[in-house]
């Protein structure tokens, strides 16, 4: 049920917006990137510099970084350090050290997280790409429906069905 309130909430939110849709497009594809990228605890910090830097819109920018949401962020993760460790290192395996060296681990963190952090931002530029132009047709598809209701509604009361029944 938190699920289905949080999804709704966030749906009353977005569709309050009134920012030129392209702006709200790539708040949302700025978000579902930074999302995917592995910066987790930094992951608000950075989409709301980046959207005041870009001017684009930060509500549909903290709404896209829920992506990566403690459901997802395990998958997410382990998909960007393949890709990276694939691109990086030819698919070969991280290499612990057998002994305690602070320099080894060092070296072995590092080469972990350049491949995830390279792997995440590979693996973030096709959905930011999809949630851009999907979030675009949303956004300019509800503001041509509201219109045709509100042009409807005020053809309405400028010219009243004639009344019919008994009365007439």
């Amino acid at each position: 049920m938190a699920l289905f309130r949080m999804l709704r909430y966030h749906w009353l939110i977005f569709r309050r917006l009134q920012e030129d849709p392209r702006r709200i497009a790539a708040g949302m594809a700025l978000g579902v990137f930074i999302g995917i990228t592995p910066t987790i605890p930094l992951h608000t910090v950075i989409v709301l510099s980046l959207a005041a830097l870009l001017r684009v819109s930060p509500v549909t920018a903290f709404i896209g970084i829920q992506i990566g949401n403690p459901l997802t962020v395990v998958p997410i993760y382990i998909a960007c350090y393949k890709l990276g460790q694939f691109l990086l290192y030819r698919g070969q395996p991280l290499v612990f050290p057998e002994t305690f060296s602070f320099k080894a681990w060092m070296d072995v963190l590092w080469q972990g997280g350049v491949a995830l952090q390279v792997g995440g931002v590979i693996l973030a530029i096709p959905p930011a790409i999809v949630s851009y132009f999907v979030t675009l047709w949303i956004v300019q598809r509800y503001r041509r429906r509201k219109a045709a209701k509100a042009l409807s509604v005020l053809a309405l009361s400028q010219n009243p069905p004639a009344a019919s029944g008994p009365e007439a």
